[in-house]
């Protein structure tokens, strides 16, 4: 993706999360980004052209982030704990860094995809994270690292909806606890607390 359009797409994220889909209008969008009022239809042929690559593209750049860390089986305990604790840590600062993109996937999961051109091809990649977590702790019980009747999908879903939940309402949550993930020492202390206790429960 060239640099005019990496900056419409990015320009578009934004707004669309500020206005939503209807609201963010094309002229505006162009005007934020510094480009042209045909660009969008150059570069996407259009605002829903726009609308739908900002949805990959982010699901995209968060899939390959998590192959990166998850995408081989875990050799023992402690390297499953590591690496998921390295995941949460990564996804929450990428999220911390550009909230919108994550502020527009879950209206459209809300909305039941209803702005998506391809709702079959945005759910799949956006499903893509999760996808990944799944196939590591399958592999993890295979190892006999996990029990056998740790079910790999609600696990990977519950990591990501806490992950969601603490990015999407951080403000929120500093206002009523004094700490949220804005702080970088709060966010490594939260991952940390989270994945323990996913990996070692509460009993003593």
């Amino acid at each position: 993706m060239g640099e005019a359009a990496d900056t419409l797409l990015h320009a578009g994220a934004r707004l669309f999360a500020q206005r939503g889909y209807e609201g963010a209008s094309v002229r505006a969008i162009c005007e934020a980004a510094g480009a042209n009022v045909n660009a969008i239809s150059y570069h996407f042929g259009g605002k829903q052209g726009l609308y739908d690559a900002v949805l990959g593209h982010w699901s995209g750049k968060q899939t390959t982030s998590a192959e990166r860390i998850l995408g081989r089986p875990p050799a023992d305990l402690r390297d499953l704990e590591t690496r998921l604790l390295l995941f949460t840590e990564e996804t929450l600062a990428a999220y911390m860094a550009h909230p919108e993109w994550l502020i527009i996937c879950a209206a459209e999961f809300q909305q039941g995809f209803r702005n998506c051109d391809d709702s079959a091809s945005v759910k799949k990649a956006m499903r893509g994270p999760i996808d990944v977590i799944v196939a590591f702790l399958q592999e993890a019980r295979q190892r006999n690292i996990l029990r056998e009747n740790v079910d790999a999908a609600v696990i990977a879903g519950s990591i990501m909806e806490r992950i969601n939940n603490q990015v999407l309402y951080a403000d929120t949550i500093q206002s009523m606890f004094g700490d949220s993930i804005k702080s970088s020492e709060y966010l490594r202390y939260w991952s940390q607390q989270v994945i323990d206790l996913l990996v070692h429960g509460i009993a003593r």
